[in-house]
């Protein structure tokens, strides 16, 4: 359903504006506002010797959040909130309770025509609507605490993306160096290159989550091996027994 053109739309806009930079400020430790917030915590992560080899990466993602959440709820994780961090009780003159019966009057008054029926929206809000994601936020902020609370005691990472974010990571490749590196032990036994091949792959099969990655990453081994004179029957042999 698309609102763009509701009614309430002027009051939805005005508290949407109103809240978010609370919002920002209450969230701003467990949430990535721009993609390189990512990879600054991952960096930290690092120089602080908690990243290991066995160190594993999630994504959660959760389907039609914006759609699905009941209003009541909505409205109470809005509550939690605005009582949580607006300790003087009211935001440029508008009281704490009457923000909350602004956002509830929006939120009961989504209605659309279908099939010369008018429905109202019980579940979330409608595409378009300024408080959609903001609530929809709200609501996962006070959702995540328990889970926040155990990696956070654990000393891990954890961070959240304001929509939708894709989590994807390749390995580093010195191509001014890798192609060069195993030639300085080209007179060690065959064996060892049948061992470090073998190495490579499996290397590759676990950090790729993707079919597609994992050949990427099968090709960038096979170029260092070929060229440093190891023949491609030599190396797509290693690449069957890998399977």
């Amino acid at each position: 359903m698309v609102c763009c053109l509701g009614p309430t739309i002027g009051i939805s806009r005005y508290i949407s504006r109103l809240l978010q930079p609370i919002y920002h400020q209450a969230t701003r430790s467990t949430t990535f506002f721009k993609a390189s917030n990512a990879v600054h915590a991952l960096e930290n992560y690092a120089k602080e010797v908690r990243l290991q080899s066995n160190t594993l990466f999630a994504a959660v993602h959760v389907n039609d959040l914006c759609t699905l959440i009941p209003h009541e709820q909505w409205t109470e994780s809005l509550q939690h909130l605005l009582y949580d961090y607006i300790p003087d009780g009211q935001v440029q003159g508008l009281t704490v309770d009457t923000i909350i019966e602004l956002i509830h009057f929006v939120l009961q008054n989504q209605c659309f025509i279908f099939n010369n029926k008018i429905y109202r929206q019980i579940n979330g809000c409608g595409s378009g609507q300024p408080l959609n994601h903001l609530l929809a936020n709200i609501y996962m902020f006070y959702w995540q605490q328990d889970l926040v609370k155990t990696l956070v005691n654990q000393n891990e990472i954890f961070d959240r993306y304001l929509t939708e974010i894709q989590l994807r990571t390749i390995i580093n490749h010195d191509n001014d160096i890798e192609p060069y590196g195993l030639s300085f032990i080209s007179d060690h036994p065959p064996l060892m290159y049948s061992t470090l091949i073998q190495a490579c792959l499996m290397c590759a099969a676990l950090i790729r989550s993707k079919l597609s990655d994992f050949h990427n990453e099968c090709r960038d081994v096979q170029i260092v091996f070929l060229n440093i004179g190891y023949s491609m029957n030599f190396i797509k042999e290693h690449v069957e027994q890998l399977f």
